[in-house]
């Protein structure tokens, strides 16, 4: 099975910056027992800071699925409810990689 990879571009409203990180802090800690999601990492652009982009990398598309259908993965998406003004989702294959086994 192909490893996957997901990069989501979250732009949140003016001034939700902020309720976006602490909604991840509630769910980081979900995040960090799930089984074949190895790597979940958020950032927050330099120069705009309306602008998150999440990285995520799992052992196979189960594993995204699994995470993606979660409760706490609509828990999360709840909370951020109108604070999320637009999310771009990109499914990929990782094909070279340092630092991790592909």
């Amino acid at each position: 099975m192909a490893k996957v990879s997901v990069i989501a571009t979250l732009r949140v409203k003016d001034g939700k910056g902020d309720a976006l990180l602490a909604a991840f802090d509630e769910f980081f800690p979900h995040v960090g027992g799930e089984a074949g999601t190895e790597q979940y990492v958020l950032h927050r652009s330099s120069t705009d800071p309306n602008l998150f982009i999440m990285t995520e990398f799992y052992a196979d598309q189960a594993a995204f699925e699994a995470h993606s259908g979660s409760d706490a993965f609509a828990a999360l998406a709840a909370v951020l409810g109108d604070s999320v003004e637009s999310v771009d989702l990109q499914m990929a294959e990782p094909v070279k990689a340092v630092g991790v086994e592909l």
